[in-house]
């Protein structure tokens, strides 16, 4: 009797117990072809975490202080065999993969130089970046690939310096920066 009351009770909280994705957005924007270090802009939700299980664990990350890009989640590993990356960060719109972010062990000015050669060689295109005068404590180096916006950045901070390569899907930006600029509007009374 005790064992058909525990199984009851299990049943009734099995549903509680798995991630749920009633009130999950499917995703709606195209899918790029070509992974960014084993995930793919444009992607799912359901099948980044799919795909996640067993290679990397990951955590939801609180939003900004300057306000939410769309939920957050900081990978302890990307999803392709990549030496030398610390973590990778991803930000999801509507249930797509919009933003990867790729951290770096290895933040050293060397390191930076190989990363641009290596992008510009992957893109056919020569990175662009603004003059020593504007740029001090950190580098950036930025390239238009198709379907999304790649920025590689050194930044110098103390104690430590932080080296990675943001990847952008440019239709899931433009989605985010409308909304951003009608949410403004309203509050300004437009």
């Amino acid at each position: 009797m005790r064992r058909a009351a525990t199984g009851t009770i299990l049943l009734a909280l099995f549903p509680l117990l798995l991630p749920s994705c009633k009130g999950e957005p499917a995703c709606d924007a195209a899918r790029l072809e070509n992974a960014v270090y084993g995930f793919y802009l444009g992607e799912s939700k359901t099948d980044v975490f799919a795909r996640a299980k067993g290679r990397a664990s990951w955590e939801r990350l609180p939003d900004p202080r300057s306000g939410p890009r769309g939920e957050m989640y900081r990978f302890s590993a990307p999803l392709a065999d990549v030496r030398g990356i610390d973590h990778a960060r991803l930000t999801f719109l509507d249930g797509c993969l919009m933003e990867v972010i790729v951290y770096f062990r290895n933040t050293n000015v060397s390191t930076l130089n190989t990363l641009r050669r290596r992008l510009e060689e992957w893109y056919g295109m020569e990175a662009t970046s603004p003059d020593g005068t504007i740029e001090m404590a950190y580098k950036t180096y930025w390239l238009k690939a198709p379907g999304m916006s790649v920025t590689l950045r050194r930044i110098t901070k103390k104690p430590e310096t932080e080296l990675y390569i943001q990847f952008l899907h440019n239709e899931l930006d433009e989605r985010y920066s409308e909304r951003k600029a009608a949410r403004e509007a309203k509050m300004r009374g437009d």
